[in-house]
């Protein structure tokens, strides 16, 4: 597929019960082709719309053009990922993307127009999508997409357990608000066990899963909720070439921020990714540098110290490092070694 010069692009503004789509063809690009000249129709977002949105794609190109039409959207949650999986389902050559709706719009606010509505959103998507020629989404396999909503369902009611916690310390001149103060934390507890136990027995079910799930929880630091939330958020870390790409997707890089002689910002992580990963990667750096046992994390970790970083970056640089040390166990198929500089002195480092 010659994406560049004979893709036909078209873009999704994606809802909870309708999906507006705009259908910009190769070689229409803005502002040579004015936004509103684009067609556009919305449909329901069912099974039956999709199938009405494919008929109408029909009337609008030839079939034999079919082959170079790709998709994109925003991403909108179960929204865009249920409309992904049904577009693919009945049209595979579809192959349409998923992008950040920071990045989107962005570029739709580039074009210049006073309105938004959610057939000019469809149309600014269309040649979003033939500028960028955005990668088609890979969905997570029912194991992982199952895992990831039992963790999110876990993050919520921990959070509500830390509250209700904070809440705890208050003082309460009713005694029914106390007893059900009490109450509510005990079912919050049995409540957040359930769902670990469930998410335990998903990875021991799920050969590729539990085979990944052991060599992640060898790294020091990395329990069993920090691994589960990386391949349930993440999916495969395999599938990204190089381990740069890895940090970067999930928001651990650096950014740096310059210009000219007077702006010369702190260097901070670009936070950019999953906040969720995140925030598993920051508790389990912390218990990474907090071991005794020596390792080449808490080795990083002070030796940054040493050279007069900041407690943070230090600690954002050992959360890159656990990042990107998954990877790289996951690509050799063999646990964490703590000893693998000090036995292969002259080997390159397991990932960079």
């Amino acid at each position: 597929m010659k994406e560049n010069t004979e893709t036909h692009w078209v873009g999704m503004d994606v809802s909870k019960a309708t999906f507006d789509v705009a259908l910009a063809c190769s070689g229409q690009h803005f502002p040579r082709t004015p936004l509103r000249t684009l067609p556009w129709k919305s449909f329901a977002r069912t099974e039956a719309g999709v199938a009405q949105f494919l008929a109408w794609l029909g009337e609008q190109l030839p079939e034999e053009e079919f082959p170079q039409i790709r998709g994109v959207m925003e991403a909108t949650g179960n929204y865009s990922i249920e409309l992904t999986a049904w577009l693919v389902q009945q049209h595979p050559g579809l192959a349409p993307a998923i992008e950040n709706p920071a990045r989107t719009k962005a570029y739709i606010d580039s074009l210049g127009q006073r309105n938004r509505t959610d057939g000019m959103a469809a149309r600014g998507l269309a040649f979003y999508g033939a500028e960028r020629h955005p990668a088609p989404y890979e969905p997570l396999t029912p194991e992982c997409l199952e895992l990831r909503t039992l963790s999110r369902c876990r993050d919520t009611l921990v959070n509500e357990r830390t509250a209700m916690k904070n809440r705890a310390h208050e003082r309460c001149s009713s005694s029914l608000v106390r007893t059900i103060r009490k109450r509510r934390l005990k079912q919050l507890d049995r409540d957040i066990a359930k769902l670990e136990q469930e998410m335990k027995r998903i990875v021991d079910e799920t050969p590729t899963l539990k085979s990944d799930f052991g060599l992640l929880v060898s790294i020091p630091g990395v329990g069993p909720i920090t691994a589960m939330v990386v391949l349930a958020e993440v999916g495969d870390l395999r599938r990204f070439k190089r381990a740069r790409q890895l940090s970067a997707y999930v928001g651990v890089s650096p950014r740096v921020w310059e210009s000219g002689t007077s702006v010369h910002h702190k260097t901070r992580l670009c936070k950019q990714g999953n906040p969720r990963v995140r925030q598993a990667l920051f508790l389990s750096a912390m218990a990474a540098v907090n071991t005794k046992s020596p390792n080449c994390l808490n080795e990083t970790y002070r030796r940054l110290c040493l050279a007069d970083k900041p407690g943070k970056a230090a600690l954002g640089a050992v959360m890159r490092k656990q990042l990107v040390l998954m990877r790289a166990l996951l690509i050799s198929g063999k646990p964490y070694d703590p000893l693998w500089k000090t036995q292969r002195p002259n080997q390159p480092a397991l990932a960079t």
